[in-house]
């Protein structure tokens, strides 16, 4: 006995591992799109097994293959032992809609329709398999009629708005969506998450009108449940309604008071859009809350961020200024000098040296904070390399490049390495060290970081094409020294040097480089329309290839600034094809294509 069961045992185990090897090459044959090899063994292992699946991807095998007649044959003749088999008819008919014939396809697929049990699965099962051959009109049908056969009109209904979704018909698909949020709230993630694919799923916009539309008819109600500001905050923060997702979580959170997250999103959101002053009245709303709230610390960390980043926007006010310092120095010493706090900090420093003009003010601030017990070294360099940038904003640059090369050398071949070399090398530059700076900015080409690249190409490129390295360069060395002005906030002294600059006819690239700087800075200075003329003098009449580009770059901004969006398009799109070699290209192609996204 022990001998024929080792034997039988060993059959099935054979069996089986034959089974699964036929079946691993099937789908291999499939993938590779080799149908008729892949139909011919899923009929093998159908007629082995008599699993549904094989039968069913030996049909799609010879449908791929366009073996209609074949496929009709095979389903006609399992069907004469199993007539009533859904996988045989709908199958059969998905053949019939291919070939053209819907009369017949409709048949087939009513006689699959009629094999429909008073069973939940069952229902779902069948409602599923119209719905992976795109027979999403008698997907819903079967939903319809499985909400008769259980007795409950209320069953179904995110299902059969999923349908309509993948049928383009929105209308009802936002309709029944609508019906199962206000029977069910618990359901707003799926809903967000379908409504999210349906705007992407349609390409024309329609998905967009009918959302919009039907959110604007409920809001129009007397009354309605709350969860349908939620889905307005969502929708709103999808379509760059910022104002509008606040007004919404106003009233939520007069229903729902433990929905206060929403104004957290909501500032996250603004912020990120550079919409200040929505983030600012988000951050306002849970600091407004009890001190107890898991968002309080967040929000006033987050409001002296926002305040900063719409008064850096704007022309600044010293008095604002003032005010803003005041209130991060409150909020340090309420919570401490902590690595947590370090964005404020860093805020707190540059307030103080580049808004108010109090220089020992900030580096008393970074010298606490490179104090602070515990940092981690990523955050100990960055608050180094503060230091030594305003060491060197004060005309301290022996002490600057001492710090540089701290950083530098505590971080070799690394980005904060790389970031510590190149700044050493713009303070060569500035001080007339051309020789020594061309060297460092040659060396850094291939950094890793983008950003310090892109500076490096750039400078070494101006330096390289102006200075042959044998003598001195008195106006390459007075355009150095300028931008260290500039630099330095030196506005005053900066603008009549490179007015001056901008004036050398003998030297047409010194003085396009000395527009180039003073446009910048005008730019810096809210004077946009002085800035566009002079980018637009560049663009046009400059013979530097590199000056060309960023003049076209910095166009591009200051269209997308003021809205005027398919002219910042046009710049960009000029960018990207006629200077491919420019280091602005790569990003203007980013903002080509994120910018084309907010057209409708």
């Amino acid at each position: 006995m022990k001998r024929i069961f080792c034997i039988l045992f060993l059959s099935v185990c054979l069996t089986a591992g034959a089974q699964q090897s036929d079946s691993q090459l099937a789908f291999n044959y499939y993938q590779n799109k080799e149908y008729v090899k892949a139909a011919e063994l899923f009929l093998q292992l159908y007629e082995r097994t008599k699993s549904a699946q094989y039968l069913d991807y030996h049909v799609i095998s010879l449908i791929n293959a366009k073996e209609y007649e074949k496929a009709e044959e095979v389903l006609k003749k399992y069907l004469k032992t199993d007539g009533k088999n859904r996988d045989f008819l709908i199958n059969l008919g998905f053949i019939y809609d291919q070939q053209g014939n819907r009369k017949k396809a409709d048949d087939y697929f009513e006689d699959a329709f009629k094999t429909l049990a008073n069973n939940r699965n069952d229902i779902v099962v069948l409602a599923n398999k119209f719905r992976n051959i795109r027979e999403y009109g008698w997907a819903i049908r079967t939903y319809r009629k499985g909400r008769e056969l259980l007795k409950n009109p209320s069953e179904f209904i995110i299902e059969m708005g999923d349908n309509y979704l993948m049928d383009r018909d929105f209308d009802n698909m936002f309709r029944l969506y609508a019906e199962g949020l206000e029977s069910n709230p618990g359901l707003l993630n799926n809903v967000t998450s379908m409504l999210g694919y349906s705007r992407s799923y349609d390409v024309n916009g329609n998905a967009d009108n009918v959302i919009r539309n039907g959110l604007q008819k409920i809001f129009e109600r007397e009354a309605y449940p709350p969860v349908f500001d939620e889905l307005g905050i969502w929708y709103a923060l999808q379509t760059k309604g910022y104002d509008e997702a606040f007004r919404h979580a106003l009233r939520l959170n007069r229903l729902q008071p433990d929905k206060i997250y929403t104004y957290q999103n909501i500032a996250q959101e603004a912020f990120r859009a550079k919409e200040y002053e929505t983030a600012i009245r988000s951050w306002q709303q849970l600091l407004n809350q009890e001190k107890d709230n898991p968002y309080y610390l967040t929000a006033r960390r987050e409001i002296l961020r926002s305040q900063y980043a719409l008064e850096r926007s704007r022309p600044g006010e010293p008095a604002r200024f003032t005010a803003l310092a005041g209130e991060s120095e409150a909020f340090l010493a309420w919570n401490g000098y902590t690595p947590v706090n370090i964005e404020i900090l860093l805020m707190l420093s540059d307030l103080y040296a580049y808004e108010l003009n109090l220089p020992d003010s900030a580096n008393r601030v970074l010298e606490k904070g490179i104090a602070i017990r515990n940092l981690d070294a990523p955050r100990q360099n960055l608050l180094k390399s503060k230091r030594a940038d305003l060491l060197a904003y004060m005309d301290r640059t022996w002490e600057a490049v001492i710090l540089y090369t701290q950083i530098e050398k505590a971080n070799p071949n690394n980005d904060t390495g790389y970031e510590a070399k190149l700044k050493k090398a713009f303070l060569a530059y500035y001080a007339g060290d051309l020789e020594w700076a061309r060297a460092q900015f040659d060396a850094l080409k291939g950094s890793t970081t983008k950003l310090t690249a892109n500076d490096a190409i750039r400078m070494s490129h101006f330096i390289n094409m102006h200075y042959d390295g044998e003598e001195e360069d008195p106006a390459l060395q007075e355009l150095a020294r300028t931008e260290f002005l500039v630099y330095r906030g030196k506005t005053a002294e900066a603008m009549p040097k490179l007015d001056s600059l901008t004036g050398l006819s003998d030297r047409p690239e010194i003085s396009d480089y000395a527009v180039l700087i003073k446009a910048n800075l005008l730019q810096s200075l809210f004077r946009p329309e002085e800035a566009e003329a002079l980018f637009e003098k560049l663009r046009t009449n400059s013979t530097e290839t590199f000056i060309q580009a960023e003049a076209l770059f910095r166009l591009a901004g200051l269209e997308a600034e003021r809205g005027n969006l398919p002219q910042s398009l046009r710049h960009y799109r000029e960018l990207v094809s006629e200077y491919p070699g420019s280091v602005y290209s790569v990003e203007a192609g980013k903002r080509y294509r994120e910018l084309e996204k907010e057209i409708p």
